[in-house]
């Protein structure tokens, strides 16, 4: 599987649809509208990426940071939301805004977006509230380093509440210094 992609950004389709170029491949990304805008032609960029497959198809989704790829990840696992809705969610709303309205249970905030009825709404907020919270820490504690940084302890083993407490605790950094820094702490 792909898990990220770095580039230029060679065509943008504004319905969340960008060809990324690597290594002399454009590899077609389908994105939210909050991740599309932070990108132009000729842009380098770097993307967290889903892969998708399905029995007569490949489909990429591309994702700002580790975060908004957990959260997509997240919202496919609920009953009735497939990846085309995840995405129409995280398009609708930002990532914390989302995290926000499924803990908070705002049926209305979420069933705003297109294709997202009251029951849907509903059924995402049973199914995921309260277990949301520990993927809106990384992005109030700053930079993407630190973002990448837990998902990367995250992915040795440590549990996410663990993480989140010694990467309060640290200093910032560039990604191994954050990283050997937070492997001491855990030691």
């Amino acid at each position: 599987m792909i898990g990220w992609l770095s580039g230029t950004v060679r065509d943008i389709d504004p319905q969340g649809l960008i060809v990324l170029e690597c290594a002399g491949v454009g590899y077609e990304v389908h994105v939210s509208l909050q991740t599309l805008s932070r990108f132009q032609r000729g842009q380098q960029a770097e993307l967290s990426i889903h892969t998708h497959v399905r029995e007569d198809q490949i489909t990429l989704f591309g994702f700002h940071s580790a975060q908004e790829r957990s959260l997509f990840r997240r919202l496919n696992t609920v009953s009735g939301i497939g990846a085309r809705m995840a995405m129409n969610l995280m398009s609708g709303l930002s990532t914390n805004e989302l995290l926000r309205a499924i803990e908070q249970g705002d049926v209305a905030a979420i069933s705003r977006t297109p294709g997202v009825g009251k029951k849907t709404a509903q059924r995402l907020i049973l199914e995921l509230q309260g277990k949301l919270m520990t993927e809106a820490a990384p992005e109030s504690a700053g930079s993407r380093e630190r973002m990448d940084v837990r998902s990367a302890l995250i992915n040795l083993g440590y549990k996410a509440q663990q993480v989140d407490k010694v990467l309060e605790k640290i200093n910032a950094g560039d990604f191994e210094t954050l990283l050997r820094q937070a492997l001491k702490h855990l030691a």
